[in-house]
């Protein structure tokens, strides 16, 4: 597990604060997806562990629905083009098509819903200015050295972010690369044009924090 350590002004102890998650906005085809909660559930299985490909039963099982409410809305998504359906052996598995035009936006609004991006928004975490997830993680990618798969930048509580990634990392059996900087150290670092911050920036991300147009600027 990769840390980059904040310096000592980060490390003060701040009144944590809850910060409101940048809501990504809906239209065309993403009203078509949350017309049910099986729907969603099916999303919710799909995205949150998105590299796992899975049949009709084990479907049906994970989200506690009647099998033919799930056909009906595994066949919608098949149209929506958001699942591809391939056979393996004597039956068919479902899996996440990565090539389906909305899916960062949809990944944002699951993660920041009820995922990891939750609980790095919620109580407790401190004053976080500026955070994201890298949707390439989030899609299953193990990070190299040279990768971060969750920033988070601001007075941030370490102890409480590392709980969480501890329980990330058990529930993916993984480990997750993750930095916390203090506002000077990211700025210096930026402006440095630092190899692992710029790429960390320039890769696609779920961006857990509001008005952060400034940080993301090289």
């Amino acid at each position: 597990m990769a840390l980059i350590k904040p310096g000592t002004a980060a490390r003060r102890t701040r009144k944590a604060t809850t910060r409101t998650p940048m809501e990504a906005s809906s239209k065309g085809d993403l009203k078509r997806l949350f017309v049910s909660q099986v729907r969603l559930d099916i999303l919710k299985l799909f995205l949150l562990k998105s590299e796992v490909r899975y049949h009709v039963r084990e479907i049906t099982r994970q989200v506690g629905a009647e099998i033919n409410a799930v056909r009906r809305e595994l066949d919608n998504l098949m149209t929506l083009g958001m699942l591809e359906r391939t056979p393996q052996k004597n039956r068919l598995v479902y899996a996440l098509k990565k090539e389906y035009p909305h899916l960062i936006e949809i990944l944002g609004l699951l993660v920041k819903d009820e995922g990891l991006g939750k609980a790095l928004g919620g109580r407790g975490v401190g004053d976080v200015k500026f955070a994201f997830i890298s949707v390439p993680f989030l899609l299953g990618r193990v990070a190299t050295p040279n990768d971060i798969d969750i920033l988070m930048v601001g007075s941030v509580q370490m102890r409480r972010v590392g709980e969480i990634v501890k329980a990330e990392e058990k529930r993916r059996g993984q480990e997750i690369n993750y930095a916390v900087l203090s506002e000077r150290e990211f700025n210096e670092l930026k402006k440095r044009r630092d190899p692992l911050i710029l790429s960390a920036l320039l890769q696609p991300k779920v961006i857990l924090t509001p008005n952060s147009h400034e940080y993301l600027s090289l």
